[in-house]
């Protein structure tokens, strides 16, 4: 379950354009292996100046985070807000209801996280990556997830291999980014326990990640993917602070991430409309439904 996670909110200010001193980066995302995986690669476009920053999805496969949309922040990730130039509208972007959303959808489910372990397996000097010296983590994640629904119980065990090459040397995006990732709570006291102790595993601001996942079901079967994050370019630069300003006469919409994965889109905050799959499957619909509660 990794999530990931980058956002904003605009106040309409300055009708001048004032230039400030900032940094601008591309990072890409790759997966292999297992179902769906294809689903997290993206390509980003960042642009981050001390606490705001702007996260254009410049390639996307990801439902809820389509190419040409972007995430806005102007408080280092305390609030943010999704933007959908196409649609022309904007979303709350709420790690805290997401995670409280899957908190929920894992009690309707029985889900427990069991025998959780966070081992840190190396801390070392890293190579130079883009003039910036890193320092080169690895750790190891252990659980079982154990699965009650139906009257069906099943159990799968997870391991999660991390490597890391961070750098101190982008403070700006370091705090940014670090921000966004506090209070994440989705009400399961073991889950919660996994993702506390994987936020704090490494420092600084990673300028590339690899994490190889595998899960084997108690029938054997093991589906394994590896999910590649490396930052290709990056400098400082000049960025004007309009692009940090949410679009006038942009609608807001609520968003939800039920609708996305069922085929739809957010939903109108004045009419209630959205769009739906009529075809969308039952189980998915009782899920949907769960987490309306938790809203």
């Amino acid at each position: 379950m990794q999530q990931r996670f980058m956002s904003g909110l605009i106040g309409l200010a300055c009708a001048a354009v004032t230039v400030q001193a900032g940094w601008e980066y591309t990072a890409v995302t790759k997966a292999e292996g297992g179902k769906h995986a294809d689903m997290q690669d993206m390509k980003i476009h960042a642009q981050v100046d001390g606490t705001k920053a702007r996260i254009e999805f410049t390639e996307s496969k990801n439902p809820l985070m389509g190419a040409g949309s972007y995430l806005l922040t102007t408080d280092a990730g305390k609030t943010a807000r999704l933007v959908n130039p196409s649609e022309k509208c904007y979303s709350e972007w709420d790690m805290k209801k997401m995670m409280g959303m899957a908190g929920g959808i894992m009690g309707m489910m029985n889900m427990k996280v069991k025998d959780q372990k966070v081992e840190k397996l190396l801390e070392e000097k890293g190579p130079s990556i883009l003039g910036m010296s890193t320092t080169h983590y690895k750790f190891r994640t252990s659980y079982t997830m154990e699965v009650s629904f139906m009257g069906m119980t099943q159990a799968s065990a997870t391991v999660n291999e991390q490597e890391l090459w961070t750098t101190t040397a982008l403070k700006d995006a370091a705090f940014t980014f670090a921000a966004l990732q506090r209070d994440m709570k989705t009400g399961n006291d073991e889950l919660d326990k996994l993702i506390a102790t994987q936020m704090n595993k490494a420092q600084g601001f990673p300028l590339k990640s690899v994490v190889k996942n595998s899960a084997k079901d108690a029938r054997g079967q093991e589906q394994d993917t590896t999910v590649t994050t490396e930052v290709v370019a990056v400098k400082q630069t000049s960025i004007a602070a309009s692009q940090f300003a949410l679009p006038s006469g942009y609608e807001e919409r609520e968003l939800s991430p039920m609708n996305a994965l069922m085929g739809g889109g957010a939903t109108s905050k004045k009419d209630g409309s959205g769009k739906q799959g009529g075809d969308a499957n039952a189980f998915l619909k009782m899920l949907q439904d769960q987490m309306k509660k938790q809203q």
